[in-house]
């Protein structure tokens, strides 16, 4: 799983966001195979072995011990996956510039749509308030007229 992008596209990571994208890595990694391992352990704990040569209350204890020690190493690294989780996102929103300038320019052919839509529109609405007021001024000038 490589985090490079293609060599087709225009954008190059730059050194420290690459090597922020390999420390999400390793941390990923890390943690998935402290939870494997810690899951595998809890299951070798739970079998039965008749061989051992203490009592088995006391390998009972034990197995007990260290299953509860390797459930909350799982919960750690769990815990520790969900951070990652956090920061990945904020990594994303705080780094992702060509979405949200896809956004912004999808925003303004839109807003200048509309722009354009109330602009005819007030034309519209110009030429009928001058067609209206040459009838008012004709009929006023009519009526004016034959009164005096």
């Amino acid at each position: 799983m490589s985090l490079n992008k293609p060599q087709t596209q225009t954008t190059v990571l730059s050194a420290t966001t690459q090597n922020m994208l390999q420390s999400y890595l390793k941390r990923l990694q890390d943690d998935m195979q402290a939870m494997y391992d810690n899951f595998n352990e809890i299951t070798k704990a739970a079998r039965i072995d008749d061989s051992t040569q203490v009592t088995s209350s006391t390998q009972y204890l034990h197995d007990n011990y260290q299953m509860k020690v390797r459930a909350a190493n799982i919960v750690r690294a769990g815990n520790s996956l969900m951070m990652l989780i956090s920061e990945l996102k904020t990594f994303l929103i705080l780094n992702d510039f060509p979405q949200v300038n896809k956004h912004v320019n999808d925003q303004n052919k839109l807003l200048e749509a509309v722009q354009k839509g109330v602009y005819g529109n007030m034309v519209l609405l110009g030429d009928d308030v001058v067609q209206v007021n040459n009838d008012l001024a004709s009929v006023y000038a009519a009526t004016a007229w034959k009164s005096s």
